[in-house]
């Protein structure tokens, strides 16, 4: 799967910042979600289905461009 710059991706926090969606503090050194595009980080328990979702469309249009998965039927 190519990677591009405003992917979103999981990250470590280096600053205390809040939750997008839910509104939880995220401290230093806890795991979230980094959206690029609009510069939103979500928790792990808000943005875990929608970074699968991107992942998922990610990997469907790899296979679309036959750069996918070779094994997939």
């Amino acid at each position: 799967m190519k990677k591009y710059f405003n992917d979103p991706r999981p990250i470590t926090v280096r600053y205390q910042g809040t939750c997008a969606e839910c509104g939880k503090t995220l401290k230093r050194g806890s795991e979230a979600y980094y959206w690029p595009s609009d510069g939103k980080i979500y928790c792990i328990s808000c943005g875990e289905s929608e970074y699968r979702q991107f992942l998922s469309a990610a990997a469907d249009e790899a296979v679309y461009n036959g750069i996918g998965n070779p094994f997939a039927c």
